[in-house]
């Protein structure tokens, strides 16, 4: 048979089989076509990637590491999926110390080589140490998604303790805890005690005491010694009610960290509320003395300013107070921190009645974080209470009880505006509508103000007995608390006048009468 017959049969047989396995219904084949295993393709490499990767590489040999970057940066452009081509150029660029380049390859890399742990954990550490978190927490999650069948456990133990770290950081405890949780698995060497205490941290900070004190009680069986699992051992139990445990847990803290000053400032609170005064004083002056030390030393941390000036305001120290914190604005310019140090002075300068500095420093706060709703409202109040600006003031308010719908001092904000807007226009349905949100504000939120506002608004309605019902349930439920307090003088003296207005509308109807 001729080899020109031979390759018509063959032609002719391939098509009628392809033609009959079209036409043909799958339930009639009677017997499986055996799968014919075909081996995958070689990538093919363009030709100009080729020829400048060897340009590239040859270059790398004579150490000219520029010109290197050039040919291999081309060969990338033609082959971008090249994991050995970015790998080099990775290389070329720290040579370089082009760090940004290399950065940006590596990220590159990062994005094709979904299982290489050891590019995701060195770009998470990069990206850490130069305080890009999200990236960070991006590539450590890659890195523990990767093959880690070859990968030392030490260094996976570490990439899920960096991971847990930016998210606690990042307050997302209930992903921090998984990761630390995924530690103990590995059963790493050391002390394991560290590990418990930093999962019950955790469990605090996501607000589950129950299981934050079977950690920090399980580190404090294993490791007495460390004494930063008994602070937070004695935040549950003061969170739990037990007192005279917290008392004692951080006490035994202090007594190995005596100039904690945030564990005197909260030994200082357990000691008023179990009522031993004289222990709670001890703990408060000492912590005003570590404060001003630290801020004496030039301080950078605003906490420290900040906490130093509500203790020295608790103590009418309103002038040292704020030197404090007129300190502490020169520490934090530029600083996302400064935010709550300015709010912080404009609450020094309401107290000590400079009115305009105050609100200076509250549209400071708003222009640094507009969505700041306890400076939104802080400033709305400021304008009712004056009685100015008062569109701005609802607005401000409206703004702030968009964040929190509930809140009671919110509330009594929004009615005190509607109140002010009442008494300038003349509208009863406005007063209606002051007297609906102060009621609604006394549901949520325990405050003699609050109190005082009702009655005015009472008053205003000329429903005087239901005014003084208002004010007498201040000074009743408030006055063993707040004793002398300035809002207390005022309802004092505002049922003064009331008893005074009585008393003449009696005289009157008595000389009526007499008449």
């Amino acid at each position: 048979m001729s080899r020109h017959k031979r390759f018509k049969e063959v032609f002719w047989f391939f098509i009628l089989v392809v033609a009959l396995w079209g036409c043909a219904a799958p339930q009639k084949v009677e017997e499986p076509v055996p799968e014919v295993l075909v081996p995958p393709k070689k990538k093919e490499i363009p030709t100009a990637a080729l020829a400048n990767f060897c340009a590239g590489f040859h270059s790398m040999v004579e150490g000219d590491w520029s010109k290197a970057a050039t040919y291999l940066e081309r060969a990338s452009e033609e082959d971008p999926n090249s994991e050995r081509i970015l790998r080099y150029l990775i290389g070329c660029h720290l040579q370089l110390g082009e760090r940004d380049k290399a950065l940006g390859f590596m990220r590159k890399l990062s994005d094709i080589s979904f299982q290489d742990f050891t590019m995701h954990y060195t770009l998470g550490n990069l990206h850490e140490n130069e305080g890009r978190s999200e990236d960070a927490i991006l590539e450590y999650e890659r890195a523990c998604r990767s093959d880690l069948s070859e990968v030392d456990k030490a260094l996976v133990a570490d990439a899920l303790y960096h991971l847990a770290y930016l998210y606690l950081k990042k307050g997302e405890p209930a992903k921090a805890i998984p990761c630390l949780k995924d530690i103990l698995k590995l059963s790493p060497p050391g002390n394991l005690g560290k590990l418990h205490c930093e999962i019950g941290r955790a469990y605090i900070e996501a607000g589950d005491f129950v299981k934050a004190r079977e950690e920090l009680e399980l580190c404090k069986g294993l490791e007495p010694s460390l004494y930063i699992a008994r602070l937070y051992l004695a935040l549950v139990y003061e969170e739990q009610g037990e007192l005279e445990k917290a008392v004692v847990e951080a006490e035994a803290f202090v007594e190995t960290s005596p100039e904690t000053w945030l564990a005197h400032a909260f030994l200082a609170n357990l000691y008023e509320r179990v009522e031993n005064p004289e222990r709670a004083e001890l703990h408060r002056a000492r912590t005003v003395e570590i404060l001003q030390q630290k801020v004496v030393l030039g301080s950078d941390d605003p906490k420290e300013h900040i906490t130093l000036a509500k203790l020295l305001l608790a103590e009418n120290k309103k002038e040292e107070a704020l030197g404090v914190m007129e300190r502490a604005i020169a520490v934090t310019e530029g600083r996302k921190e400064g935010r709550d140090v300015h709010f912080m002075l404009a609450s020094l300068y309401y107290e000590i009645d400079r009115e305009r500095e105050a609100e200076s420093e509250l549209k400071e706060v708003l222009r640094i974080d507009p969505d700041f709703h306890e400076a939104s409202n802080f400033l709305g109040y400021f304008y009712a209470e004056r009685g100015v600006e008062l569109e701005e003031a609802l607005r401000l308010v409206q703004k702030a009880l968009t964040a929190q719908p509930q809140n009671g001092a919110y509330l009594d904000s929004l009615g005190w505006v509607y109140f002010k807007q009442a008494t300038e226009d003349q509208e009863d349905r406005k007063l209606e509508l002051a007297l609906e949100k102060l009621l609604e504000a006394a549901k949520n939120s325990h405050d003699p103000e609050i109190y005082k506002h009702i009655g005015e608004v009472y008053y205003s309605l000329g429903k005087w007995e239901k005014a003084r019902k208002q004010w007498k349930k201040a000074l009743e439920e408030f006055g063993a608390e707040y004793g002398e307090h300035a809002v207390l003088r005022e309802i004092k003296e505002k049922l003064e006048r009331l008893d005074s207005l009585k008393s003449l509308e009696e005289r009157q109807e008595d000389y009526l009468s007499y008449q």
